[in-house]
Parts: structure tokens; sequence; C-alpha cells
């Protein structure tokens, strides 16, 4: 299934007045504010976005204060989980953290939700979620989890322990919005009933149609590209010695982060490597255009925005299988590649590939790209997400109708909720 889009369903007859909807993040990031603003403006409800933290300390980005959508911001604690990051493969010491609000559920009562979305740091771990989820029969509100990850092949202690807990947060929720088709199998996997799972698709800040680009390398000259941080589960170890097997092209590094230095003696080893530090708005459009093909070899990615990026700026993307983007965005031997994570042998055998392609080829590359970015828009994420909103709003309903009956029997299954 390649097509990441809110597939039509039946969910009942719409709300009498406008639903109001409520979401959990851990931050406002630069990708979920058109999100918002489109659900903000549509007529059939209403949003408030409640958040754990300004902004992730491991990110780049400013945070906004003066957002086109209510907005409430929690008190929160943040509590550093990295030594308890261990037996995933590579080490996670650099982005492994929860955040633990002071009162969680005060600005949810205050707005009287009739569906709050679950999408906070760690989904299933976040004490904002699990306080929301705790509350949903006292106020009367219906939960939707926001998935937007996956189980790992060699899945941490803690997670393998905390997997029951997982699995049973997952099917209590009303419904699951899913960032695409590697999260909704994930969600079937953990026992959440496939009808009550909507895929609302998770959009990259990019152009609808690929800009002008000087893309007149081919072959030898072929200029690859990385952008990310600079940590171990980007699988930059792997890149490099993937580019040590290559006899020819360029590879240009944007980024930074704690394996900078280990970076940088990389390219002072090969002079084809060029080390550009952290790149950000027009000049990263502009990187995008001035490069040949995407690589993102991440040894573990839950969703992978790079990925939409760089395929909307009409670069071929070599991409792994441990990548929640690439099941949805790339079309193996079509716009890019699927490889094995922390294959450095199958990484090399892609970029020698990418690299023989013809224009014409590369043409038809960035076509498919454009079909199949236009399912996973702004507007095609917010109708999921009101589409799966609905269903958990029935869903609730209809769940709790026994109970409203049998602590008063005038009440029935419409009877109206907040």
């Amino acid at each position: 299934m390649k097509v990441a889009e809110a597939a039509p369903r039946d969910v009942g007859d719409a709300p009498a007045r406008r639903m109001r909807i409520a979401v959990i993040v851990n931050m406002v990031a630069p990708y979920t504010k058109p999100l918002f603003e489109r659900l903000a403006r549509r007529d059939e409800c209403e949003l408030l976005v409640v958040s754990e933290t300004p902004m992730e300390r491991d990110r780049r980005w400013d945070p906004e204060t003066d957002l086109p959508f209510d907005h409430v911001l929690l008190d929160s604690w943040t509590l550093d989980l990295a030594p308890l990051a261990i037996g995933s493969g590579f080490r996670t010491r650099f982005d492994t953290y929860v955040y633990i609000p002071k009162r969680p559920l005060r600005a949810l009562a205050d707005f009287a939700p009739d569906v709050v979305v679950a999408g906070g740091g760690g989904i299933w771990s976040s004490p904002a979620n699990i306080a929301a989820l705790a509350a949903r029969r006292r106020q009367g509100w219906a939960v939707a989890t926001w998935w937007g990850s996956f189980t790992r092949p060699q899945p941490t202690w803690p997670r393998r322990v905390a997997d029951p807990w997982v699995k049973f947060f997952m099917r209590s929720a009303d419904a699951c919005l899913a960032y695409g088709t590697r999260q909704a199998r994930d969600l079937a996997r953990m026992g959440v009933d496939p009808v009550r799972t909507v895929i609302a698709p998770i959009t990259a800040l990019a152009p609808e149609r690929p800009p002008p680009s000087d893309r007149t390398r081919v072959g030898a000259e072929t200029r690859f590209l990385f952008v990310g941080r600079f940590i171990e589960r980007k699988g930059l170890d792997i890149l490099l010695e993937a580019f040590r097997l290559v006899d020819s092209g360029e590879l240009w590094l944007a980024g930074d982060g704690p394996m900078r230095e280990r970076v940088s003696h990389a390219a002072a080893q090969d002079a084809r490597i060029r080390l550009l530090g952290h790149v950000e708005g027009q000049a990263l459009s502009d990187l995008y255009a001035h490069s040949d093909v995407l690589i993102v070899p991440s040894l573990y990615e839950p969703w992978g925005l790079v990925v939409h990026e760089g395929l909307a700026h009409g670069l071929p993307v070599i991409t792994t299988d441990q990548v929640g983007a690439a099941d949805d965005l790339v079309d193996p031997d079509v716009n890019g590649y699927v490889v094995p994570a922390g294959s450095a042998h199958a990484i090399a055998d892609a970029m020698r590939a990418v690299a023989a392609w013809t224009p014409e080829r590369r043409e038809r590359a960035v076509n498919r790209s454009v079909e199949t970015l236009a399912c996973c828009s702004f507007d095609r994420g917010a109708d999921g997400f009101v589409r799966g909103c609905a269903l958990a709003l029935e869903h609730r309903k209809r769940d709790a109708a026994p109970e409203m009956s049998e602590r008063d029997p005038r009440r029935g299954p419409n009877y109206p909720f907040g």
C-alpha cells in the first residue's frame, strides 16, 4: 500500500454541535503548526493544542509563542531517561526523556473537549496522555492516540518490559490516528481493531512542485546529501563506510550534533566529503537544489520528514527499511531505493545504481514523487484527523451508553458529552 491517506469510512451522523478537539503534543513543531492551523479553521470542530514543553532540548528551531490557534503550554519537569535506554543496538543518550507536567488536566478540564488526542512525547509513556486516559470516564471525553512510531527490531529492555502496557494503552483508546501504513500495521500488531484506525498523514514543510535545480551531474559527479542530526541512530557511521566503498561522487553532510568530531575526521580523510553544519530555511532548499540524491541511512526513524523534503525537491531518496516514511513515500527502483538498515554494502549498491540513472529516469521519479506526496498534504492530514476524532467520539458514546442508561434510564446513546 503506497498511499498514506485517510480512507473514507462510515462514522455515523456528525455531532449536532462543533466537535471540541484537544491535542496533547510534546511541542508545537514547525511541521505540525500548519496542520493545527487547518484544523482550527474547519467549521466542524474547535481546537485546543496543549504542549508539554516549548521546544525539545536537542532541536534547533525557535519556539513560536504567537500561534494562530488556541494553545496552552504546560508547566513541566524534564526527566532524562537515557540511562535506561540500553539494548537498542545504538546509544540514545541524546534524545531520550519524558515531560512531567505539574497539572496535566487543568487546561483540558477548562476546555471540556469531546475528544482528547494523545500525542504527547512517547505517547504511551507521556504522563499527560496517561492522565487524560485515566480521566476519560470521569470527564466524559473520548481518547484517540496519535501514533507516529513503530516497534524496533531490537527494542530496549524498558520497552520490552513496558510492551504489555503499550498494547493496553493503544487498545484502550477509542480510536487511533496513524502517520502512515507502517504505523497502522504496528497498531494492528498490538491488537488494535483496524476498523478504529485512521491514517492521518504527517507532512513536511516542502514545496508542492520541485523548484528549479542545477542537476546536470551524473555518474561519477553525483552529489549525495545527508540532512539530519549527528546522532548514532541516524546511521552516519554506516553511511561513511558505504561511501568509502563507492569510487566516485561527492557526499555533503548537513547537520550538527554529538558525532560532529567523528564526521569532521572522516571529511578530513576524504576530500570528496563536505561538512556543511546546520542548515535550515531557504538555505536548506538551496542545498536540495544543488544535490542529486538524498540518503537517509537511519538505524531507526519513527517517520522521517526528511524523506518527504527530499522527494518534494525532486531528489531520489535512498533510505533504510527502518524509516517509517519509506513504506508510503519511496517506491523502490522508481523514485529511490529501500535497503536493509545497518548494511553499508546495500547503501553503496544503491548509490551506484542511482548514479547511473538517465535524465529521463530521473524525470519519471520526480513525477511519481509528486503523485505520492499529493496524498500526504496538510489538508489530507486534517481530514484524517477529524475523521479519526469523529470515530473516537462515536465509539465512546456507544461504549458509555450502557453505563449512563444504568445510572439514569432516561439517558440514551445520544446523551451529549461535556
